[in-house]
């Protein structure tokens, strides 16, 4: 038996190299991933690497050893042709590891599955226990209010509550993770699929795929934009992942493509009333007291008990925190805003619990938006920047 050669796969970042050993002869190959902590180190944090296309089939359990250690992997295979391996690094800062990666379900333990739990309205669980829910309503005209919107559900890192609000309370159109631009220029038209009052909205009209392992769950979904008579005007693909990362977090990976199918689109609004926005639960809002943003630097001289009012100032954040209780519970959520998204965002900050970026633009059919967001979700209020800005170099490949 004798070895051919090394073979490179991908590099990314500079963080990342994967390599396959093929044993002529025998049929037999091993794959390492090669990961360096960079500035701040990697503690449970998710990560994606493409290996080759094929190699695996979608959902294919994995372990990476490393130092007598094994992580669970998990396979992904994208609507591009490409694949990709899903596991939650571990690597100080300044330091590199190599993972040795098999095809081996010895490593893991949890896992994610999907359930239906209530008229449309599917949860995913890790462990038996509630990470999110999708509501996705049927639209009607009869009950706009409840009907208007697809979102999803927070739960706590425990499973033991929701964290997020759903209709009703302080603005009742702010639910969970959501996302709308209240000035939607389409023609001679102008939608508002942020409140959603007159027929035009956001409706859910296919789960495409959905994501169950040992790894992380979520699924990709086909939402229609609509006009006043229930016209599409613009369809959006999103996909969830989210991840267990401890005991104590969790990790929610967004990515939304908006295409036109109607020519023309103008996405405006202003920054309270539009964007991929994070609304926690009422229980925040009549206790805003206890309310506090974590921001990064150089926003750290802001009071954290203000909101933002610099719009000049304020745009483009790498990530941002909210920090509130729940009863007699801390919890910490962190936004983290993927750097490929388009410039010029404007971050919004609530006392009562809603907080996201906002970014205006223009798309066409042959022009989409692309939005990619990371939120980590904390229970308790002890966390360091060193830690957001780990979640959101891991975010960044």
């Amino acid at each position: 038996m004798n070895v051919n050669k090394q073979r490179v796969l991908t590099i990314s970042t500079g963080l990342l190299l994967i390599s396959a050993l093929a044993f002529a002869g025998c049929g037999q190959s091993s794959e390492t991933i090669t990961l360096s902590g960079g500035e701040f180190g990697y503690d449970n944090v998710p990560i994606s690497v493409e290996t080759e296309p094929g190699r695996w089939s979608d959902g294919t359990a994995l372990c990476l050893e490393s130092g007598g250690v094994s992580v669970a992997g998990q396979v992904e295979e994208r609507m591009d042709g490409s694949s990709a391996i899903w596991f939650l690094a571990q690597v100080p800062a300044g330091e590199s590891v190599t993972y040795q990666v098999t095809e081996n379900g010895d490593c893991h333990g949890i896992l994610f599955n999907w359930a239906e739990t209530g008229e449309r309205v599917v949860t995913l669980e890790a462990g038996g226990m509630p990470v999110l829910e999708y509501v996705h309503p049927v639209y009607d005209s009869e009950n706009v209010e409840d009907t208007k919107k697809p979102f999803h559900h927070v739960y706590a890192p425990s499973g033991d509550r929701r964290i997020t609000k759903g209709v009703g309370g302080l603005y009742s159109h702010h639910r969970g993770i959501f996302f709308g631009y209240n000035q939607t220029r389409v023609g001679e038209e102008s939608y508002d699929i942020w409140h959603a009052y007159d027929g035009e909205r956001s409706e859910h009209e296919q789960i495409e795929k959905e994501w169950a392992g040992p790894v992380f769950g979520g699924h990709e979904l086909t939402i229609h934009w609509k006009g006043y008579e229930g016209e599409t005007f613009a369809i959006e693909t999103r996909r969830l992942r989210a991840f267990q990362v401890s005991s104590d977090r969790t990790v929610i990976d967004l990515e939304t493509t908006l295409r036109s199918v109607a020519g023309e689109i103008e996405l405006d609004g202003d920054l309270q009333h539009a964007g991929v926005q994070f609304r926690t639960a009422q229980y925040v809002a009549d206790n805003s007291n206890q309310t506090r943003y974590f921001r990064p630097e150089p926003w750290t001289d802001h009071p954290a008990d203000e909101e933002l009012e610099d719009i000049e100032r304020f745009v483009d954040l790498p990530w941002n925190a909210f920090q509130f209780v729940i009863e007699e519970d801390d919890y910490t959520v962190g936004y983290i805003r993927h750097s490929e998204n388009p410039s010029g965002g404007q971050f919004s900050e609530r006392l009562y619990g809603r907080f996201g970026e906002f970014i205006p633009t223009v798309i066409d059919e042959e022009n989409p938006l692309t939005l990619r967001y990371r939120f980590l979700i904390m229970e308790g209020h002890e966390v360091s920047r060193e830690t957001l800005n780990s979640f959101a170099a891991g975010f960044q490949e």
